[in-house]
């Protein structure tokens, strides 16, 4: 059988299992809602009160979902809303790409890879940008990235927004060339990178993003340094704030044939993201979802933001990235990759 995960396809009940953090959540919002009828608020019930699929990882970028549940906002907009948590984004895009998901969050990178293998769909929002960190150990003699050069470096998928990121951006602009001057350990998790770098040292630094990077200085405090804060050395480019890192994409099928209820998703996505931008208990709420102290939430949030719009030249710099790398062999036209207004 297939694996997911480390599972076989039959193990790996998406209703009950837990996945990351916290695993499956479920707003079964509006049950037992008759066909037709309007909620009080004017929003239409989705078309014959469909499910809408939600997968999302559960971190501080992708929380919207989490936190729309917890506020209610499906359920207020008359929404069935289904949520999945995933442990990471492969596992979230081949869920997407069998058909078991309508919609999905995760980097702009791996979505336009699935894109470009021919899968149907097509990025309908942004979700936030910035956020990621290069870390090493305080006592570690390395002071900038071009001191890198013969270091074992720590970092996540290859072919993920972070490691496009640091193949592509940041150790080439420190005149270093990746698994040439420097020794990248590929596939770790953000709790395995810390570990690794700073109980073990086994790796020299790691590259890594939020909330994990404002956890390791709390974890760790002084004993670990940043040595380059992405959201500092490369923002300002973006209409929308920080460079682009996640989005919202929906399968072809669901635009075209739900698309009242997809409208209605993105516009609690939209309030959601309002939400956490503007409300004092926005911190509070973020760290309970996210099950952290609200000071590592408060911390991670000075070097990401979070918006619902999308910078498409943005969005095309970075991917551009991939392309520089060979993970795209192209870029993806604009016009077919995102959603048209």
């Amino acid at each position: 059988m297939k694996k997911i995960m480390g599972q076989t396809e039959n193990s790996r009940d998406i209703s009950s299992k837990r996945h990351g953090f916290r695993g499956v959540r479920w707003a079964a919002a509006a049950a037992a809602v008759c066909l037709g009828v309007l909620s009080a608020s004017g929003a239409a019930l989705a078309e014959e009160a469909t499910t809408i699929r939600v997968g999302s990882i559960l971190a501080l970028g992708t929380a919207t979902p989490f936190v729309a549940e917890e506020l209610g906002y499906f359920e207020e907009a008359g929404l069935n809303v289904e949520v999945t948590e995933f442990s990471d984004g492969s596992a979230m895009m081949e869920a997407f790409a069998a058909g078991e998901l309508d919609v999905a969050m995760g980097g702009i990178g791996p979505a336009a890879t699935w894109f470009m293998r021919g899968i149907d769909l097509k990025v309908v929002a942004g979700t936030n940008g910035g956020g990621h960190v290069l870390m090493t150990r305080a006592d570690s003699g390395i002071e900038s990235v071009a001191d890198l050069s013969g270091k074992m470096v720590a970092e996540p998928s290859i072919a993920t927004v972070t490691d496009a990121l640091l193949r592509a951006k940041i150790l080439p602009d420190a005149g270093l060339t990746p698994d040439v001057d420097v020794i990248l350990i590929s596939g770790m998790k953000p709790a395995d990178m810390s570990t690794s770098l700073m109980a073990t040292k086994e790796v020299d630094a790691m590259i890594t993003w939020e909330p994990y990077a404002a956890q390791a200085e709390a974890d760790y405090g002084d004993d670990i340094k940043v040595i380059y804060d992405a959201a500092q050395e490369i923002s300002g480019d973006s209409e929308t704030g920080f460079y682009p890192g996640n989005v919202v994409v929906a399968t072809g099928d669901f635009i075209e044939n739900h698309r009242e209820t997809l409208d209605a998703f993105l516009d609690v996505h939209e309030k959601t993201t309002d939400y956490i931008n503007t409300d004092e208990g926005a911190n509070e709420m973020l760290a309970s979802v996210l099950q952290l102290d609200t000071s590592v939430v408060e911390a991670a949030r000075e070097r990401i933001d979070f918006h619902y719009e999308i910078d498409q030249d943005a969005a095309m710099e970075i991917l551009q990235w991939s392309v520089d790398l060979g993970y795209l062999d192209e870029l993806p036209a604009a016009e077919d990759f995102f959603l048209a207004e």
